[in-house]
């Protein structure tokens, strides 16, 4: 299958949260989302806010990057039976503002409103969009090399 990349919106402190755990969470956990990556897909999440509905903690930063590893989809359990997770690998990144990249990826043109773009829950974007980023925002691992 073709690799695919794809932009995730959270809050900063939920980004905080599934990087230490090494899980994904799409928009609160529907599971149809999860159901569309394969392992090797790539995930960079952009955090308006730095907390989950506080409008005033604004972030509006490219705040995590990940790589789907499993091909397991599962409950979240206990009292969210019905929001599911998928097992990534994340890496280390300096979270940097996304206007910084307006005019120089295809999915943040100048001429368009860049936080309304990145305001939908999900969505795919281009293998060279998602490197110019990932190149920008992640901090190197003496002796591994990342395939995007």
């Amino acid at each position: 299958m073709k690799r695919q990349y794809w932009v995730s919106k959270a809050a900063q402190e939920h980004v905080n949260i599934v990087r230490d755990k090494n899980y994904t969470q799409i928009n609160m956990g529907p599971r149809a989302p999860l159901e569309k990556m394969n392992i090797g897909d790539w995930i960079l999440y952009y955090s308006p806010t730095i907390y989950y509905e506080q409008e005033d903690s604004i972030c509006e930063e490219f705040t995590g990057i990940s790589c789907i590893i499993d091909t397991r989809i599962y409950p979240q359990g206990g009292q969210f039976p019905d929001r599911w997770r998928r097992d990534v690998e994340f890496f280390s990144c300096i979270p940097m503002q996304a206007k910084n990249f307006v005019g120089k990826v295809n999915f943040l043109p100048i001429e368009q409103n860049w936080k309304k773009i990145l305001n939908q829950p999900i969505f795919k974007i281009e293998q060279q969009d998602f490197i110019t980023i990932a190149k920008t925002i992640l901090i190197e691992i003496p002796n591994k090399i990342l395939l995007f």
